[in-house]
């Protein structure tokens, strides 16, 4: 008799034991609730992470094609020719335009140039450059190519030495020394997602003399 009270109490306080040692329906809710809250806040810290790293490289790479942009039209210009004896040579810029001659040195000979008809323009959100190499055929057609693309603006302004226009016309100017801006202001605005868009602007000197 002894025996079977002791049985039945160590079995008693093994239940009490397992049930002290157990969870709670509520209790396995708030810890469930606490997990996924951590794991849901943790994802959210990575993905404006990853965002953020992921604008970042956008940025990165709009920032190298404008630059390359830039460097490409600041040669150009740099080389600007015209010469008043022969009136198809012509420099015409306006603000979102600008179409001018510049001297290129020819494919595989050493010291020897040729001229190219140049035409810079912001078309649907898109920089254009247009090439025409070969100006004694006029039938040939220009090679067109998109340099970049979610341009919201292109700006040209043009010096004269004193003041700066926005637009420019060597046929409407006399003189030789002013067929010709003496400097060219560039400025070109990125769109940006969601963002402010980033401004490039550079000024490029034109010998004129």
């Amino acid at each position: 008799m002894g025996a079977g009270n002791s049985n039945l109490s160590c079995r008693q306080e093994i239940n009490m034991a397992f049930r002290k040692a157990a969870f709670t329906l509520p209790e396995v809710l708030i810890a469930t609730f606490i997990l996924s809250f951590l794991i849901l806040g943790l994802y959210f810290i990575f993905d404006k992470s990853h965002s953020a790293w992921e604008k970042g490289d956008v940025r990165l790479e709009q920032y190298q094609k404008i630059r390359g942009c830039l460097e490409t039209m600041t040669k150009e210009l740099k080389a600007t020719f015209i010469n008043p004896a022969d009136s198809s040579l012509v420099f015409k810029g306006k603000k979102e335009d600008v179409l001018f001659f510049c001297s290129t040195n020819l494919p595989h000979e050493k010291g020897e140039y040729d001229l190219k008809k140049v035409n810079y323009q912001l078309a649907n959100s898109k920089l254009i450059r247009k090439v025409k190499s070969n100006l004694s055929s006029p039938l040939t057609p220009s090679a067109t190519t998109i340099l970049a693309s979610e341009i919201d603006e292109l700006t040209f302004s043009y010096y004269d030495g004193k003041k700066w226009h926005p637009e420019w016309d060597s046929e409407k100017n006399k003189g030789f020394s002013s067929l010709l801006p003496k400097a060219v202001a560039i400025e070109l605005a990125v769109r940006g997602k969601g963002e402010s868009p980033l401004t490039f602007s550079t000024t490029v000197s034109i010998p004129v003399e």
